[in-house]
């Protein structure tokens, strides 16, 4: 168990780890672009679509990060892998494709058909 714990605490860090990585790549390039004054009305407007995205990535990316961190201190308490609403062990498959998983299946399933995420 105590191996399962360091293996899942591993890549949770990894996910968290590109993660930031990519956040400071955004911040990077949206700081860039401000600095830039596009020559051509065109490229002001893929320099805008390009800001965008890159907001829009980062913020669904910090959402991610909040679910690292809460799963992280799951696994301090040693409440990680069960599923948030029934209670029941998330499998490992899902755990190892989804680290940060809060659900298992079924009631991932039912939250996603209810309009939930």
């Amino acid at each position: 168990m105590k191996q399962e714990k360091k293996y899942y605490l591993n890549l949770l860090e990894k996910e968290k780890e590109k993660i930031l990585k990519n956040l400071l790549y955004a911040r990077e390039v949206i700081e860039k672009g401000e600095k830039g004054i596009p020559t051509h009305i065109a490229d002001h407007g893929t320099d805008e679509f390009e800001k965008d995205l890159e907001v829009g990535l980062s913020n669904s990316e910090r959402k991610i990060l909040e679910e690292i961190d809460l799963a992280i201190k799951k696994i301090k308490e040693g409440t990680y892998g069960k599923c948030d609403n029934c209670k029941q062990p998330i499998s490992k498959a899902r755990l190892k494709a989804l680290p940060y998983a809060r659900f298992c299946i079924k009631c991932q399933t039912e939250r996603e058909k209810s309009g939930k995420k």
